[in-house]
């Protein structure tokens, strides 16, 4: 019993291998995509992986085809499974045309994720979407049948502006993801981890990520989605100073359906930071009212779907429109779910550049602390290269050249080698301290390793932990460091790598 038990499961495995290749191959070759599609619905449903109308209609959704999509979904009556969900998430436009909302979400091993991210797109809780998301995370059992739901709830995670917990959860993730996943989901997980170390200030991993996306299936297999590793490449290469190869990926057609779904506000938000890295703060202008213009035609107006209205005030400074930026920058603070710290630190850095200069400090100063919260080291370290300015400006040296040490070193981590070397113009240098040391010199070599950690906006228990010390340690270096170095918080704490 035992054997024929084994023999069985060994030619179900072959069975699966030839239908999926069969499926693969017959996508790729023929040009009739009915023709296609009804393969593809064969084999799913014989395989067990749910009904041949669900299969389709996903299909449909990503070539565009939202109204013959539609159109099963009445002939169905109502048997589709995910099928409302699925059009929630893709295209939230069509929200009214669609059933009533199921019951309360229950995570097993189904498409849980996509209703985790359907409900967040329309409830704008994200509280309440983050941690439904980490539960089908951690609940859901790794294998083909959970990825669009564990994809799903990695892309709440992303558009709730949670891009460390993204960024955390994409590690076990990577390590179950194997080669036999169809390159479907292979190609979406790499976007999203495109995505999330874009937002993290992690360049040359976003740059790898959308690679690896691209490369695991054919521009033309992406449909809608195409924009998502797209986007991320655009955004990658323009921060990494490499604008030829941004217009490269810029110049690849794409479908116009993509401007229905969430990927268009990516990118629409790619584009424009593009157009304003080029000298073209109009056209870039335009791109992010556009997008702001779709997110709120859909009642989805979520910055961490896409800041449009910081982009827009990045424009309206550009411009030398510094009311408008102004406006962009309050309207973008005072709006709901602006409460992620990236977001509100990125608005309050751009807002101190409309402030008079005596009291753009103390903005940047809460800036950097929103932003060293949040993780992203690229924001962070623009915020600091301001604040550099701002105390080269008004003559305080020591702060200027603290702040530009720090904006240097996480540019330069971040991957942008190119930024790191204008960020934060270097003053002069200070006059050697009494006692002919100069500013560090007098440090301990254990003092200069928590000074060091600290500036990099390490926590106390943090330091302990990579030094090895305990916390109260940390503490009486720190003591001693303030009082040798003549500073009397973090903020103002060189980094001493450069």
């Amino acid at each position: 019993m035992e054997l024929m038990g084994h023999r069985a499961r060994i030619d179900r495995v072959n069975a699966e291998s030839s239908l999926e290749l069969l499926r693969r191959l017959f996508a790729d070759a023929s040009s009739d995509e009915q023709i296609s599609a009804k393969v593809a619905n064969l084999v799913d449903e014989w395989l067990g992986r749910g009904s041949a109308a669900t299969g389709s209609v996903r299909r449909l959704l990503l070539a565009g085809r939202t109204g013959e999509a539609l159109r099963i979904m009445r002939d169905s009556d109502g048997t589709v499974g995910a099928f409302p969900e699925l059009v929630r998430c893709w295209y939230p436009g069509l929200r009214g045309d669609l059933p009533a909302e199921a019951g309360p979400i229950e995570v097993t091993t189904g498409l849980e994720g996509v209703r985790v991210l359907a409900a967040f797109l329309a409830d704008h809780d994200a509280d309440v979407a983050v941690c439904r998301a980490e539960t089908v995370l951690r609940l859901c059992p790794m294998g083909e049948p959970a990825l669009e739901s564990l994809i799903a709830a990695l892309a709440t995670l992303v558009y709730a502006d949670r891009a460390d917990l993204a960024g955390r959860w994409c590690a076990p993730l990577l390590e179950q993801t194997t080669t036999h996943c169809d390159p479907h989901w292979q190609g979406m997980f790499a976007a999203i981890r495109a995505e999330t170390a874009i937002r993290q200030g992690r360049l040359r991993d976003a740059e790898r990520c959308a690679r690896d996306a691209l490369g695991h299936l054919p521009m033309a297999a992406w449909g809608v989605a195409l924009g998502l590793p797209l986007a991320s490449m655009v955004t990658a290469k323009t921060l990494l100073g490499k604008p030829e190869d941004a217009a490269r990926y810029l110049a690849v057609p794409v479908p116009e359906a993509m401007f229905q779904t969430p990927v268009g506000p990516h990118y629409l938000a790619a584009r424009g930071g593009y157009r304003l890295s080029t000298g073209a703060p109009e056209e870039a202008l335009a791109d992010f009212l556009a997008c702001g213009d779709l997110m709120k035609s859909w009642d989805a107006d979520l910055p961490g779907l896409a800041a449009w209205r910081l982009g827009a005030a990045r424009a309206c400074l550009d411009l030398g429109r510094t009311a408008d930026a102004r406006a962009f920058a309050d309207e973008q603070l005072a709006a709901p779910g602006s409460g992620s710290a990236r977001v509100r630190g990125v608005a309050t850095r751009l807002r101190a550049a409309t402030l008079p200069l005596e009291q753009r400090p103390a903005a940047l100063e809460r800036a950097v602390e929103l932003l060293q919260s949040a993780q992203d080291r690229l924001e962070l370290a623009y915020a600091l290269a301001d604040a550099g300015s701002a105390y080269a400006r008004l003559g305080d040296g020591h702060r200027a050249r603290s702040a530009g040490r720090r904006s240097r070193h996480l540019a330069r981590s971040s991957g942008a080698e190119p930024a790191a070397d204008t960020l934060a113009p270097r003053p002069p240098a200070e006059p050697a301290r009494p006692g002919g040391t100069d500013l560090g010199g007098d440090l301990s070599e254990a003092e200069r390793r928590v000074a060091t950690l600290a500036a990099q906006g390490h926590t106390n228990r943090q330091i302990s932990g990579k030094l090895y010390v305990t916390v109260s340690t940390v503490e009486q270096h720190l003591t001693r460091i303030y009082r040798k170095l003549g500073v009397t918080r973090r903020a103002d704490l060189p980094v001493f790598l450069d």
